[in-house]
């Protein structure tokens, strides 16, 4: 294989792949690899969807969405936890959840989890002004219009719009508890098969990448900068507290599982009868039982 595309998200939680490209772990193992500019949150399902991607981090709700796909996608590992909420206008905090207009992103985890968030608020999804937005920049100019009222982000935008004023109106554990994943790292099912070498050598670059971000964050945070364009390190800094790397997602097998009922509220799917098929931690497993790679 001569040159492996990691498809990759926006938010902070794609940081264990963007650190192991820029420490060279990818190399070290033996991979050419090439990590694309994004030009949205659509990207990401595209690219991996089209084939161009064959391995990647995305958001976790996008293998469920194509269970049933001919080839369909396998979360094989973790990438970041936590660190989603809706935000909320601070003029549009006293208003009824009924009357506020919502902005998300299509076939992502934070649509499924604005849904959530309205029927915790016993609000009709079918009946809700909701707002979809390509890129996150386009939602955050939104949001400063008050042209919207409340808008699902990730970190570091949620730490971004806190400096600014902007209040949560409902944190993602609220709803899901406090262990879920946002970015997951997936593969095809044919894939996995094919090349199960290449999915251990982006695995343990994956978790090369996790011990350096924690032994170093900043200066792990340093050398991406260019993924995260105009936030501050601080802002950074507090975004990663709340949305930290985890490569071995394994113990949130349930919360992951627990999406297909959200999406098939949503009418998008029919839960299928076997969900945890959507799970193969064959190779993380293996890997881990490795005593180089324990923790």
């Amino acid at each position: 294989m001569s040159e492996l595309v990691l498809a990759h998200g926006e938010a902070l939680s794609n940081l264990p792949l963007f650190v192991a490209q820029a420490c060279g772990y990818f190399r070290e193992q033996g991979l050419t690899v090439r990590v694309p500019e994004l030009s949205g949150t659509a990207s990401t399902i595209a690219l991996l969807r089209s084939g161009a991607a064959q391995i990647g981090t995305t958001g976790f709700t996008q293998p469920l969405s194509d269970f049933s796909a001919a080839d369909p996608l396998r979360i094989i590992a973790g990438s970041g936890v936590g660190g989603m909420a809706v935000m909320i206008h601070p003029d549009s905090v006293a208003a009824a959840p009924s009357a506020l207009r919502f902005g998300t992103f299509f076939e992502d985890p934070m649509e499924v989890l604005l849904h959530d968030t309205i029927t915790h608020y016993r609000g009709a999804w079918q009946h809700s002004d909701i707002r979809y937005f390509d890129t996150l920049h386009q939602a955050i100019t939104a949001m400063q219009r008050r042209e919207i009222d409340a808008c699902t982000f990730i970190e570091p935008v949620i730490s971004q719009l806190e400096m600014l004023g902007f209040q949560k109106m409902c944190d993602a554990a609220e709803v899901w508890g406090t262990g879920y994943p946002d970015t997951v790292l997936v593969t095809r099912q044919s894939f996995l098969h094919q090349y199960p070498d290449v999915v251990d050598a982006v695995i343990k670059a994956l978790l090369q990448a996790e011990t350096t971000i924690k032994a170093d964050p900043q200066g792990a945070l340093a050398s991406v900068t260019r993924f995260y364009p105009g936030v501050p390190p601080a802002t950074m800094m507090q975004g990663l507290a709340r949305q930290p790397p985890q490569i071995d997602i394994r113990p949130l097998a349930g919360a992951i599982i627990s999406r297909f009922q959200a999406l098939a509220a949503m009418g998008r799917l029919a839960p299928p009868d076997n969900p945890y098929s959507v799970l193969d931690f064959s190779r993380l497993s293996a890997l881990l039982a490795q005593t180089e790679y324990t923790h």
